[in-house]
This record gives structure tokens, C-alpha cells and sequence, in this order.
């Protein structure tokens, strides 16, 4: 591999600009062998064709759903490319293993009818598909490109591998995403027990693969992840909708779909949640087929109260079929065409693209939960479905498209060398402690640096009937318990509780109540605890902005669910949060831990994007964070809002130097070291030249890893343990990267965090870099997310984007400075 490394510094590929080379490969810590979800590829030497495809009617835009119908009766019925494995993108791509028997070419296209019938519209689906070559690609290229370069020293030009792994993640996805439902580079398979996959409003849970091709030092592999899909509920339409009701009232039967006997907002409800689903008419029309319609709307009346006419014949006639509940409503599926509810089924495999509710999504989180030793046998039956056997290969496809094209993927996962690093040791105020597995044991221990509640205030916002006063002082004896012991000091133990009045000002009713603190014990609140209703809450927002913009008191939030069933561990959570609202420290690395950092003045810098909800107008909020001592406890922090799915930070370089100054009068010095953009620090002037480096933390990937031996896993649940640590054979043959597993994994199978360096002026060794961050990954200061931002939506308007630009205005003015009192104070834990 150090071949490899040395050859790859050479390489002229764009990515070597945006990324730093890899100095080494790590060695510290404990190695073991660890499975991976990836799969080795043995990559074809072909030289492949790519072709442009287009297809008419383009406005409004065909989705990928369609035409890949349209590809399938082009070589399935029509016979066009005469039995070559060509693979389609799904948009405007395709790629064949062999030169097509013409370079370009025209068709039109009659496509049928869902149910397989003949169009019945006033406008049939006719398309016309135009394919036409455009170049070749030497798929060998890959091959060269992982090995380090040719044996004449060329290496291959980045756009040839990208056209290359492009081209071959094309043929990998094919074969399912034509023979199931798809989502990007994912498709799902039908659920086998569909009881358990059945979720709350109508909905279950559709398992599936995600996949990938990538490039590795020395080989090739395919990425498979398991995925999942909320679909519509298949079968029957009443039972569906039954379901869909049954989620305000579990008291609801099938008597209740009663036209009659649906209140109208529920009617409102159903026929959003229905609309545009495709449903099958249980009764054969004269073609001999059941028809396939979409629903376009939830009649208000029952059939009973419908007038059908087919060919002047009464419906029950005309398909020999009597209608056993002719009191429930009906469907209509065109202008003049309406279906009765019991006659219908919906059709599988219709994805739900909204939004999960809160009951919905803890639902789909524990069928979508697989654990390690559950997932390496899912990932085999998925790789069964990209490139079948001998036994799997149907009529229809005599032999794998991947087998045409010289592609042959290895059975089992790969097996990896991990290593364990050692955690750094964590100073509290009693003794230190060291974490093992990830976790460690606080009991008889306490804060490095408490802080002390000498006066604070509780409200509930919601009624006493359903929070009564004694579950609310059980909760907050709970709280100072917790506090207590682990050093937070609070003097009044029993604080009066406010139940705040429906309506009311709530900022006015805050102040007025702290005014009558101040009267009664000479100083302000501390701290405000507010018991919440629900997530998400309207009064969270009202709550946040008067205490960290206009007052500058730490707030807390609990949410009441949580708290009548609050133990000791979720309240000690609550206390980690308290104590750095208040600038307390929860602990700090020894100094050991904290390597070049504490070796001159330092500032490491944290940055994100938070974007709004889907259909939400809301603008995107940047923020920065940075470390304001030499143990990287206290940090001052700047926000900016920008424009919505912004994922560059706008207003970057005047965050940073916001951040500087601040520690600059803070240690009368400027950090040495900063974790940000040069443009910024040039701005300072003075010939302030401060080193760089800059780690960018991934963890929306699909890399997943399995110990191959228990004795190397997690005891509780069989993952990787803490510190899990991998820079080899899954990671960039060219960048400077790595994964690693930071903290335990509580549920399911463990996500690593994947580190990317951009920069580093400070040249560290892998082991160097690798130790350092995670050891300041141990540096907890929460646990729970037990305050959640209230996503903002609204409706649209005459134009998006000017509504977009009013509201971006709306919150860069709403968007003050944080208050001085949280000048280095974690507010927004």
C-alpha cells in the first residue's frame, strides 16, 4: 500500500486539489478483522458505448418510473437492441457492452396502460425515443486506476474513472430498479410478513438496497446498504382507508365508513391521503382485465346514492357483481368514471414521498432496526438480487446482464483490518475516569467545574389536568436528585411552578413571574425549566428567543411524555445540558488527549447547515462554533440564516473572524492553529498566518461495519466498539480519509463517522490526526435530543422564489444576536 500512496501523490486528478494526499496509513491501536458491507469487484476489460437517450413528450418532465417502461417495451417488445444487455439511467444515459446495430436511431412508442390494456384516454401514451452514441469508455481504465498506474508509469485521467464507475454503477442497478420499485440508487423489495411491516396511516415498510461502485486502494467494490421506503398500504382500498382513520380513533370499524358517518374534516383528510394512488377495480371489463386507474378524488357520496352508467346497463349488471356495502363511498378515477370503495384494491409498491409523523416514524425505526449479526445475510440476499444465480435467472433474463458485460462481484463481504484505538482519559472533578466500549460510569463522580442554581423558575405549558402539580414536583425532585449528584448545586429545591395560561403573552407572563422572583429573593432567574406539551411545540421558538436573544437566561425544555416516566439516567442527561447552559464543565481530556492542541494556542472550529422541512419556506440556518480555552470546553458560537438548501456556509469567512476575536479577547492572543478558511484570517491582517487544518465529518454514507469475531464486539448489542478505526482497502486510494466508530452504538448497527482532510498545513501522521479526533469526540456535553427545533412551514404563493426571498428577509431580521450573557455559554444544547 505504500506503494500505492507514493504513486498516487503524482496523480494529476481534480480531487487532489480539494483534498490532501494520505501521508501514511495508521498503525496505532488494536487490529482485528471486521467484515464490511462491500463486496470485491472483479471489473470487465471491455471497452463499452455510451449513448444519449431522449425521449418526447420532455415537458413536464417524464419521471424515471416511465421511462424505464419505455425502455422495457422498446427491447422487451419491440426487440431493438436484439438481445444486447444495454443499461439505462432512467433519464438520458445508456451504455452497451457491445457497438448497437445503429448509432442513432428514432422510435415511436404506444406504451399500454397499467392493467395492460389499450388506451381508453382522449390522449394515449405516445412517446417518441431518440438514441444516439456519443463516445466510448475503456472500462480496463479502473483496473489501472486502483493498482496505481499502468506499467509505464500513466495513470488514467479522472473524467475516464468517473465515466467508467458511472458507467458500471448504471449496469450494477439495471436489472432491479426495472423489476422493482426505486428510489435513486435504492429499490425494494415487497415485504415478505406484511403485518410487521404495517405502520401507522395506511402505510408499511418496504426493505431494500442501496448500491453503489467504488474505488479502493488496490481493488474495486460495490457498496450495499439496506434501505427502506414508506409505501402505501396494497390490497384492499376500505381496509386502507379504515387504517388511515383508525390513527384518531382506535375505536373506528368498518361500520364507520359509512358515507354518512365520516365527519367532513375526515373526509378532507382521506382524500389528501389518496389522492393520485393507483388502485385496481376488482371486476374485469370487457377486455377480460381488471382496470387500472388513478384515484382522483373521495366521493362524498355512498354507492347506493351513485348513478352508474356503463354502455346504459345498471353496474351491478354489466359486472355480475353485487355490491356488499353500498353505503361506503366511492372513488373518482376520471371526469365521468367513479368506483365504489369496496371494489377497489391498491396496487403494491407505490412509494409515500411526505413526511413520517412522529407515531409513524417510531413504527418504521423498529422494522428498519437490523443489528450486525442480522445484516450480513440481508446483504447477501440483496447482492442475490443485482446479479442472480443459476437457479434465480428467469425466462425472461437467461443469463445476467453483469455476466454479459464481464462484471462478476464476489459473493461475501469483504474482511477488512480495523483498529481499536485507545481512549483518552476524562478528568471530572473527583477522579478521572476511562471510557470503555465507548461508555463510562459517572456515579460518585462530578462535574470538573459545577456550576450553582441559586434561583430559577418552572413552567408547564399545558394543564394541570393532564400535568397535575404532584407529577410536576415528582419531576422536579427527579431533576435535583440528578443534578445534585454530580456536583450541580441548586439552593431552592422546591421552586414554585407556574402553569402558564392558554393564549396568553407568554414572554410577558415569564417576566412578570421573574419580577416576582427578584422581589422575593433580590436576583433574577438562573435558569427557566418549561415543560412542554409535544414535539414539535409553537411555544419552543418564543421560549429559545427570549432567552438566548432578549433576556440572556439559560433555558431548558422538557417535554411532559418524557418526564412522567423520567428515570435517573434521562434526568442526568438533562443535567449535562444544564450545567453548560450555565458555563459550567461537564469534564476535560487529560492533557495527554489533547496532543498538538494543547501544545500552542489552538481553536478548533465546528460548522453545519440546518435546512427546512420538504414544502417548507423557511430559510436555512448556518452555524459556526469554536473552541475559546486550551481544552476545548468552552466555545462561542455565530449564526447566520441564508438562503434555503444552501449547503455552502454564505457568510463563512466573517463567521470566522467573528470567532477569532472572540478568542483573542478572551486569551489576549490569536489561536496559532485554526480549523478554517485562509480568506478569513487574511481579512485580520497584521501578517496573522496561523496553520490550517481542515477535516470535514461525513456521516450520511452507507459504509457499515461487522466484528467477523465476537470477542471484538461491543457485548451488548455485537458492534464495533468505541474507537473502531479504518483507513484501508474501503477508503480513497488517493485522499486522506478515514472512518471511525466514536461512541457506542445503542440501537441497530452502528454508523462511523467518515473524516475527509481538505486541508492541514500542520502535516500530521494519520495516527496523529485519527487520535486526536476521536478523543475530542469524547468530550460529551448531551446525549438525548431532548429539545428539538420547531420546523416553520407555511403555503406558497403566486411565486416561490420571490416567497422564498420575502422570507429569507423575514429571518435574517428576526435572527439577532445571541445575548452576551451566552457570549461562551452551549445555549443551544
Amino acid at each position: 500500500m505504500s506503494t500505492l500512496v507514493a504513486t498516487m501523490r503524482d496523480m494529476s486528478l481534480s480531487t487532489a486539489s480539494k483534498a490532501v494526499l494520505r501521508p501514511n496509513y495508521g498503525t496505532s491501536g488494536r487490529q482485528f478483522p471486521c467484515w464490511v458491507n462491500a463486496f470485491e469487484v472483479t471489473p470487465s476489460n471491455i471497452t463499452c458505448y455510451h449513448y444519449d437517450v431522449k425521449i418526447l413528450p420532455d415537458k413536464p418532465t417524464t419521471p424515471p418510473r416511465l421511462n424505464r417502461q419505455i425502455w422495457a417495451h422498446l427491447d422487451e417488445n419491440m426487440n431493438v437492441f436484439e438481445g444486447v444487455p444495454v443499461a439505462y439511467d432512467g433519464r438520458a444515459m445508456a451504455y452497451s457492452p457491445s457497438k448497437l446495430p445503429a448509432d442513432e436511431g428514432t422510435w415511436k412508442i404506444l406504451l399500454p396502460e397499467d392493467d395492460g390494456g389499450t388506451s381508453t384516454k382522449s390522449k394515449p401514451r405516445m412517446f417518441e425515443i431518440t438514441i444516439r452514441f456519443t463516445r466510448t469508455i475503456d472500462l480496463s481504465k479502473l483496473g489501472v486506476f486502483v493498482r496505481g498506474g499502468a506499467s509505464d508509469g500513466t495513470i488514467p485521467d479522472a473524467s475516464e474513472i468517473q465515466s467508467a464507475t458511472q458507467a458500471l454503477n448504471v449496469l450494477i442497478q439495471h436489472g432491479p430498479v426495472l423489476m422493482y420499485p426505486s428510489r435513486a440508487a435504492a429499490f425494494f423489495l415487497s415485504p415478505e410478513n406484511k403485518q410487521h411491516a404495517t405502520i401507522a396511516k395506511g402505510l408499511e415498510m418496504w426493505r431494500g438496497f442501496y448500491t453503489s461502485l467504488r474505488t479502493g486502494p488496490g481493488k474495486l467494490f460495490v457498496n450495499i446498504d439496506i434501505a427502506s421506503q414508506p409505501m402505501y398500504q396494497s390490497g384492499d382500498l376500505p381496509a386502507v382507508v379504515l387504517a388511515f382513520l383508525r390513527a384518531q380513533s382506535r375505536g373506528i370499524s368498518f361500520a364507520s365508513l359509512s358515507a354518512s358517518k365520516i365527519p367532513a374534516r375526515a373526509y378532507v383528510e382521506v382524500d389528501r391521503f389518496i389522492r393520485n394512488v393507483k388502485i385496481t377495480l376488482k371486476a374485469k371489463g370487457p377486455e377480460g382485465i381488471e382496470p387500472v386507474r388513478k384515484i382522483k378524488s373521495l366521493e362524498k357520496t355512498s354507492a347506493s346514492d351513485t348513478r352508474f352508467k356503463i354502455e346504459e346497463k345498471d353496474y351491478t349488471e354489466h359486472y355480475g357483481i353485487a355490491l356488499q356495502r353500498p353505503d361506503f363511498p366511492c372513488v373518482r378515477v376520471s371526469k365521468v368514471a367513479v368506483w365504489p370503495l369496496e371494489l377497489c384494491d391498491v396496487q403494491p409498491g407505490q412509494k409515500y414521498s411526505k413526511k413520517l409523523d412522529p407515531d409513524q416514524t417510531a413504527e418504521a425505526i423498529k422494522f428498519t432496526t437490523v443489528g450486525p449479526k442480522d445484516r450480513v445475510p440481508l446483504l447477501k440476499y440483496g447482492l442475490g438480487r443485482i446479479q442472480p444465480d443459476n437457479t434465480q435467472i428467469s425466462p425472461t433474463n437467461k443469463a445476467s446482464a453483469l455476466e454479459k458485460w464481464g462484471v462478476k462481484i464476489n459473493k461475501e463481504p469483504m474482511v477488512v483490518t480495523a483498529r481499536e484505538l485507545q481512549p483518552p482519559t476524562i478528568n471530572y472533578k473527583m477522579r478521572p475516569v476511562q471510557p470503555r466500549e465507548g461508555v463510562w460510569d459517572m456515579r460518585g463522580n462530578h462535574f470538573h467545574q459545577a456550576a450553582t442554581i441559586q434561583s430559577w423558575l418552572v413552567f408547564v405549558f399545558d394543564s394541570d389536568r393532564f400535568f397535575p402539580v404532584e407529577q410536576a414536583q415528582d419531576s422536579i425532585m427527579g431533576l435535583v436528585s440528578a443534578c445534585q449528584s454530580v456536583g450541580l448545586n441548586i439552593t431552592n429545591q422546591r421552586p414554585a411552578i407556574h402553569y402558564v395560561p392558554r393564549g396568553c403573552d407568554i414572554p410577558g407572563f415569564i417576566l412578570s413571574k421573574g419580577a416576582e422572583l427578584v422581589q422575593k429573593e433580590g436576583r433574577p432567574p438562573q435558569m427557566l425549566i418549561c415543560y412542554l406539551p409535544r414535539k414539535p411545540c409553537d411555544e419552543y421558538a418564543l421560549i429559545k428567543r427570549f432567552g438566548d436573544v432578549e433576556k440572556g437566561v439559560a433555558t431548558q425544555c422538557l417535554f411532559i411524555n418524557k418526564a412522567k416516566r423520567g428515570n435517573n439516567q434521562y434526568y442526568g442527561n438533562i443535567a449535562l445540558k444544564m450545567n453548560v447552559k450555565l458555563r459550567g464543565i461537564n469534564s476535560i481530556l487529560d492533557v495527554g488527549g489533547l496532543g498538538p492542541i494543547a501544545e500552542k494556542p489552538t481553536m478548533v472550529i465546528g460548522c453545519d447547515v440546518t435546512h427546512p422541512s420538504p414544502g417548507s419556506m423557511a430559510p436555512s440556518i448556518a452555524a459556526l462554533v469554536g473552541s475559546m480555552d486550551s481544552t476545548c470546553t468552552l466555545y462561542g458560537t455565530s449564526i447566520r440564516v441564508q438562503s434555503a438548501h444552501l449547503e455552502t456556509i454564505a457568510q463563512f469567512e466573517e463567521m470566522v473572524i467573528e470567532l477569532i476575536k472572540q478568542f483573542e479577547a478572551k486569551l489576549k492572543t490569536r489561536p496559532l492553529q485554526v480549523g478554517a478558511i485562509r480568506c478569513a484570517i487574511e481579512k485580520l491582517g497584521g501578517g496573522y498566518a496561523p496553520t490550517v487544518t481542515y477535516v470535514v465529518c461525513g456521516k450520511r454514507h452507507h459504509m457499515s461495519f461487522f466484528p467477523k469475531n465476537d470477542a471484538d464486539a461491543d457485548r451488548k448489542n455485537f458492534n464495533v466498539k468505541s474507537g473502531t478505526t479504518i483507513d484501508t482497502d474501503i477508503t480513497s486510494p488517493l485522499q486522506f480519509d478515514w472512518y471511525t466508530q466514536s461512541h457506542a452504538s445503542l440501537l441497530g448497527t452502528g454508523r462511523s463517522a467518515h473524516y475527509t482532510v481538505l486541508v492541514d498545513d500542520a502535516k500530521y501522521s494519520a495516527d496523529v490526526l485519527q487520535q486526536l479526533v476521536f478523543n475530542l469526540a469524547q468530550l460529551i456535553l448531551k446525549r438525548d435530543d431532548d429539545d428539538s427545533s420547531t420546523a416553520i412551514s407555511s403555503h406558497s404563493g403566486a411565486s416561490e422564489e420571490k416567497l422564498r426571498q420575502q422570507h429569507l428577509k423575514e429571518y435574517v431580521n428576526r435572527l439577532k444576536s445571541i445575548h452576551s450573557n451566552h457570549s461562551e455559554a452551549l445555549f443551544f444544547l
